[in-house]
């Protein structure tokens, strides 16, 4: 149930975004997560349904999301049409190109997941592995704020990029450049200074080795949102004009092989300290790919 009503909501999202009603696609989140998270209260508690009531919850909330989506889609004017096509392999292939490197994206977040949490087994144990859940759930958290970014001004760039103005792509790269500095230097200040409370939020038992390795791995894991931003308008850049493979491919560093391979070796070479660092050390060195390959120079010569 959980597969199916996601994966329309987020189409479905897109499309009202993209044909000019983002207050209504942000109208659509906020409905499917506040249902999700009363939906989840109501099960596991007054119904006592446990694990299978909060798994109901999740299925079902995103579909109050689709059904406002399908009123605005048949009811209302809208720029973009429901037409009948013949389905052509060619098509789909240009329909799915530019969502490679999203793709990659949400993929690499479970693969990553899973592949620390092997590597901090073998360290620290369970203490470890909970320091991370902790982590990595924050950090979903600031994840979600730069997807919101670059998904925001995604369809901006495209447009720009369709109208040929060149100048314009470049006025809204930089500036959602200096809107995920601004962004990524917060998180680190408050990962810096209130560490201790956060994890302390997670640590009801008041595990002195489980807020240790969380208060760490904070300290050093959030330098990493530092340049995330970067790489993620950047890879949004990339799909925008049209080099859908050189996103994919900075996707796929970023996400997949470099994060793996660099969790791999740090953890041979430092540790516990060294998975913690991998994070950072591979999203500084796809924003120096992205920055040196990938200049402003390349991007106006592909718009004209």
């Amino acid at each position: 149930m959980f597969a199916p009503s996601f994966l329309l909501n987020h189409l479905f999202m897109s499309f009202v975004r993209h044909d000019g009603s983002p207050q209504l696609a942000m109208l659509l989140m906020i409905s499917g997560s506040l249902t999700n998270i009363v939906l989840d209260y109501l099960f596991m508690y007054p119904l006592h349904m446990g694990i299978l009531g909060a798994a109901l919850a999740t299925g079902l909330a995103p579909t109050i999301s689709v059904f406002i989506a399908c009123l605005y889609i048949f009811l209302q004017r809208h720029g973009f049409h429901l037409t009948r096509t013949s389905f052509q392999i060619s098509q789909l292939l240009t329909i799915l190109k530019p969502g490679l490197s999203s793709f990659i994206n949400e993929f690499s977040s479970s693969l990553v997941l899973v592949v620390f949490n092997l590597l901090i087994l073998n360290l620290e144990g369970h203490i470890g592995v909970a320091a991370y859940g902790i982590v990595a759930n924050l950090a979903l958290i600031v994840l979600a704020i730069f997807t919101g970014v670059a998904q925001g001004l995604q369809p901006l760039l495209s447009r720009a990029y369709g109208q040929g103005q060149s100048q314009e792509i470049q006025y809204l790269y930089k500036k959602g450049c200096y809107v995920v500095l601004s962004i990524g230097i917060c998180v680190l200040c408050m990962a810096y200074l209130l560490s201790s409370h956060l994890v302390a939020l997670f640590n009801h038992e008041n595990h002195q080795t489980l807020q240790l390795l969380a208060d760490e791995g904070m300290r050093y894991y959030f330098i990493g949102f530092l340049f995330i931003g970067y790489n993620y308008l950047t890879i949004s850049l990339l799909s925008t004009t049209n080099q859908v493979f050189s996103a994919f491919r900075l996707s796929l560093l970023r996400g997949c092989i470099g994060i793996i391979m660099g969790a791999c070796l740090f953890a041979i070479l430092w540790g516990m300290t060294g998975i913690w660092l991998a994070f950072p050390c591979v999203e500084f060195i796809t924003m120096l790919i992205g920055k040196f390959k990938f200049s402003f120079r390349h991007f106006l010569e592909i718009s004209k």
